[in-house]
């Protein structure tokens, strides 16, 4: 082999090696950094929140994934690389001129008009609905934070509650020894201990408590991607926010700001864009390309003058085959038709679930306004009239046992519809997909 034909090999593998210099040294492979900061007792709801949309773990997969598909769109866009061949003569074919000993050849394939651009399309589809499907996952997290707060808010306010009310029960205790002592009317043994078991059963339904609350931590810490012994405390009082629109208005917004819905609507155009570019398969693609002939000195005529040779190609591919043609125009319009009908469905699905949510919310809004306006007060003063009944022997202790568990039931029951409507409100967020909340009322829980 000349010296020539070494440089033309040469020049092939440094060719391969720059374009393929780099293919050892992946970008973006950085493994997801463990947080750096903590979340530890009592934090207020928005802190949360916002910790759990930058640790989270689903919200770094999605927003990665909607990158790698972002990057996509500039590889779907561009042109296929050149193909650079070279061929050499294990014999040399003699020509006039002199015996051609090297040739090289560069191509490029030009796809039809409009293809690089609906593929470019596609691809922009899919990013774009995997971007939407970023916010979904932001959505879906913020819903489990708040409803796992709201969860951990009812058990320490049943907690409070419980423990608010034991030295009632306990002043119950000492004015039944007290009477079973003076030998009043109707007292007896049984109703201190009766008091006593009722306290007994109070502690145990604290232990109760107490124990659902670890769990409630553990799946707050869960969420917010925390150890699970983390011990977050929600904060001692929650002011109820009000909707700012009625239930026809927040239909409305779902359908322009739910992100699911978006990404649906993407997935339409991107299969829409999809049937462009099959009918553009029916088109051949131009393949374009220059040679080089390397010819010797010597050639077997006399006036050989060794010239190197040039020449142009131009060439197409033949789509003859109509039935593989026409079966992917279908395939994609089939796919337009399913997809179309996806985001029928899931504007569907939008609809009812926040028609259903909004009942949710105004029902617990409209009992914890009779609950906190109307029959607590009542039951407070029954319990205080029944307790100096049951002094005065007036009242048997059964009846004021019975109040004393109804004021503890209708207390615990009021931030059962606190905790409630506010975890109706984080579901109607996630469902209609921006705020909805107005300006917080003035009034607040009374721990």
């Amino acid at each position: 082999m000349n010296r020539r034909k070494c440089l033309s090999v040469l020049t092939l593998l440094l060719v391969a090696w720059v374009t393929g210099a780099d293919a050892q040294t992946p970008v973006g492979t950085r493994p997801i950094a463990e947080p750096t900061t903590t979340v530890d007792g009592p934090a207020p709801l928005e802190t949360l929140v916002a910790y759990a949309l930058a640790n989270n773990p689903r919200i770094q997969a999605a927003r990665y994934h909607a990158r790698a598909m972002a990057a996509r769109v500039p590889q779907a866009a561009s042109l296929p690389d050149p193909q650079l061949m070279t061929t050499i003569f294990l014999e040399e074919i003699q020509t006039a001129a002199g015996p051609q000993e090297v040739a090289l050849s560069l191509s490029q394939k030009i796809p039809w008009l409009g293809k690089r651009a609906f593929r470019g399309q596609v691809a922009y589809c899919d990013a774009t609905a995997a971007y939407a499907r970023v916010t979904v996952a932001e959505l879906e997290v913020i819903e489990q934070v708040k409803r796992a707060y709201f969860d951990l808010y009812f058990l320490q306010s049943a907690i409070a509650e419980t423990e608010r009310l034991r030295p009632q029960l306990e002043n119950v205790i000492a004015i039944a020894r007290t009477r079973y002592e003076t030998s009043a009317p109707g007292a007896g043994l049984d109703s201190v201990l009766q008091a006593q078991v009722e306290l007994a059963k109070l502690k145990t339904r604290l232990v109760e408590l107490e124990e659902a609350k670890a769990r409630a931590q553990a799946r707050l810490a869960g969420v917010l991607h925390l150890p699970p012994g983390t011990q977050i405390e929600p904060t001692e009082q929650i002011t109820p926010s009000r909707l700012a629109h009625e239930a026809e208005v927040l239909v409305s917004l779902a359908e322009s700001c739910q992100p699911e819905l978006e990404a649906r609507q993407r997935e339409v155009s991107r299969d829409r864009a999809s049937i462009c570019l099959a009918q553009r398969d029916y088109w051949p693609d131009v393949n374009l390309g220059v040679n080089w002939y390397e010819i010797g000195p010597h050639g077997l005529s006399p006036a050989a003058n060794g010239r190197d040779a040039f020449s142009l190609g131009i060439g197409v591919n033949l789509p003859i085959y109509r039935n593989r043609l026409d079966a992917a125009v279908r395939e994609a319009q089939n796919r337009t038709a399913a997809s179309s009908s996806r985001y029928a469905a899931e504007r569907d699905r939008v609809r009812a679930e926040v028609s259903a949510l909004y009942a949710e919310f105004r029902q617990h809004d409209r009992m914890l306004g009779i609950v906190e306006s109307e029959i607590l007060p009542a039951a407070e003063q029954t319990l205080e009239l029944a307790t100096e009944s049951y002094r005065n022997s007036q009242t048997s202790y059964q009846q004021l046992i019975d109040v004393y568990r109804t004021l503890l039931a209708y207390r615990i029951e009021l931030h059962q519809h606190v905790a409630a409507r506010g975890q109706a409100v984080a579901s109607l967020e996630r469902t209609v997909g921006c705020s909805i909340t107005a300006a917080r009322q003035s009034r607040d829980v009374e721990q």
